[in-house]
């Protein structure tokens, strides 16, 4: 047991130097990270323009949908756990919900833009898993719908005009865009009869829920909040016996 504990120290001090390191290079190089996920955005939209943009568009689905998940977990981490590398992160959100946007606009688009999908939806619907397939593509849409207005006013212009109430509201569209993008990347998987995607799903829609009720409750399972907190207290520690 007491080995295990020794393991566990070593683990955990490793991964304090590792935040460290990762969050020192970020804050020193804070703006040009930001300006490269713009720049990375902008280069994501041009390929409307490229002949095999075909051949990655179901990439760029899957990279919106991870960098979605991403941006709604930091939330509640950085409140939870308070590292440094959590807030830093926290203040790259909207550089990452444009890319995140763009990579969806063009997953999305490309479709509507091929004459095979509209075959393919059509013939869907003659097979058994047709209600399946048209469940997923109907997700998928209205996830796509509820992405586009928050890309549109990811900008300063934007948060001036609507004014910050008005703003934040409109941008608590992703929750429900959260839960539709899962919901079309269970139904439209190849293996929709199996039980996995469906648990997978379930567990990371759970997941998340949790720890926003965490977050938000901090009185809430005081044996859970105090083993979070002792990651904090150990990372303080950490950073005195360091100085």
């Amino acid at each position: 047991m007491q080995e295990y504990g020794i393991l566990f120290d070593h683990s955990l001090t490793l991964g304090f130097r590792m935040h460290d390191r990762v969050s020192d290079i970020l804050s020193r190089h804070y703006l040009l990270v930001k300006r490269l996920l713009l720049a990375g955005s902008y280069l994501v939209l041009l390929a409307f323009f490229l002949p095999t943009a075909a051949s990655f568009q179901r990439d760029f689905g899957e990279m919106a949908g991870n960098l979605l998940i991403v941006i709604l977990f930091l939330s509640p981490l950085s409140v939870l756990f308070r590292m440094p590398l959590l807030l830093l992160l926290m203040g790259l959100r909207r550089e990452l919900g444009i890319l995140m946007g763009c990579l969806a606009l063009v997953h999305g688009v490309w479709y509507f833009v091929t004459p095979s999908f509209f075959w393919e939806t059509g013939q869907s619907l003659l097979r058994v898993s047709g209600f399946v397939w048209e469940k997923g593509i109907g997700a998928g849409i209205i996830g796509l719908a509820l992405i586009l207005p928050l890309l549109l006013t990811s900008n300063t212009f934007s948060v001036r005009l609507l004014g910050g109430k008005l703003w934040k509201r409109l941008h608590r569209l992703a929750y429900p865009a959260f839960f539709f993008i899962v919901f079309h990347r269970f139904f439209m998987g190849e293996s929709w009869q199996s039980p996995v995607p469906f648990v997978e799903a379930v567990l990371l829609l759970g997941t998340y829920t949790m720890m926003k009720f965490l977050a938000w409750r901090p009185t809430a399972f005081p044996w859970l909040q105090e083993r979070i907190g002792e990651v904090g207290v150990r990372y303080r520690q950490y950073r005195m016996e360091r100085v």
